[in-house]
C-alpha cells in the first residue's frame, strides 16, 4: 500500500540540496501540521494538479518525493484548491500556522509517498 503526505517544509534544511542530494529522503524537513488527506483521495494528486495548473517552480528530488518553492499565498491558494470551504479543526490549523507564516519568506510544499 501507498501511503502518501503534504506538508511544509523548510529549503534551507541542511539535509536537504534542491540541486541534486540523495535521492533517498532528499525532502525538507516539515515545519507545521500536515496537510489532511482530502475526503476524495489520499493519494498528492490534488498536489500534483495544483502544480501543473499554477505552474509553480517545483520538481522531484527524491524517488518518492516533489517539492514545490511557494510563498504564504501560494500555501493559502493550495489550502483552497485542496479544502475549500470544508471544515475541519484540522485544516483550521493548518491555516493558522500559515497565517503565522513571514509574508516575503519562501517554503517547500512537499508531497511524499512512501
Amino acid at each position: 500500500m501507498t501511503y502518501c503526505t503534504t506538508y511544509i517544509g523548510d529549503l534551507s534544511d541542511p539535509s536537504f540540496s534542491w540541486d541534486g542530494g540523495d535521492w533517498n529522503g532528499n525532502i525538507p524537513r516539515g515545519i507545521g501540521p500536515a496537510f489532511p488527506p482530502p475526503s476524495f483521495n489520499n493519494y498528492n494528486s490534488r498536489f500534483h494538479d495544483w502544480v501543473s495548473k499554477t505552474k509553480v517552480t517545483c520538481k522531484q528530488t527524491d524517488y518518492g518525493g516533489w517539492v514545490a518553492r511557494v510563498d504564504k499565498t501560494q500555501l493559502l491558494d493550495f489550502i483552497g484548491y485542496c479544502y475549500g470551504s470544508m471544515q475541519d479543526e484540522r485544516i483550521t490549523e493548518l491555516k493558522g500556522f500559515v497565517n503565522s507564516l513571514e509574508a516575503s519568506g519562501e517554503y517547500a510544499l512537499v508531497a511524499e509517498e512512501y
